[in-house]
């Protein structure tokens, strides 16, 4: 008997480790991809997770998004190097705010 596939949002709590503020988040930062924010190619892998047709381990064994994800980190990368400490400072408050998340609950 084959197994159902996994509902999305307990994929988003598998990923986090039962964290539900980063599940809320990935799942938000995916619907932004979909939204197209990206460009098409991710945009398309965020519209099958979100949809339960696929998922982010799967995703990430294959090699039809590589380009889409190492062009994207590298430019995450510069930007992270560029922050100065404030302004990193000032997103890591925003991030543990979006994810309602406290300060002391991230350590």
């Amino acid at each position: 008997m084959t197994q159902p596939e996994p509902q999305p949002e307990q994929q988003f709590l598998d990923l986090t480790e039962g964290d539900p503020g980063l599940a809320k988040l990935l799942h938000a930062s995916l619907t932004r991809l979909r939204d197209g924010v990206a460009g098409d190619g991710l945009q398309e892998m965020a519209r099958d997770i979100l949809a339960g047709h696929t998922d982010l381990r799967q995703i990430g064994a294959t090699d039809a998004y590589g380009g889409d994800f190492l062009d994207r980190y590298h430019r995450f990368k510069t930007w992270e190097e560029n922050l100065d400490p404030d302004e990193r400072q000032r997103i890591t408050n925003q991030a543990e705010l979006a994810a309602d998340l406290g300060p002391q609950e991230r350590q």
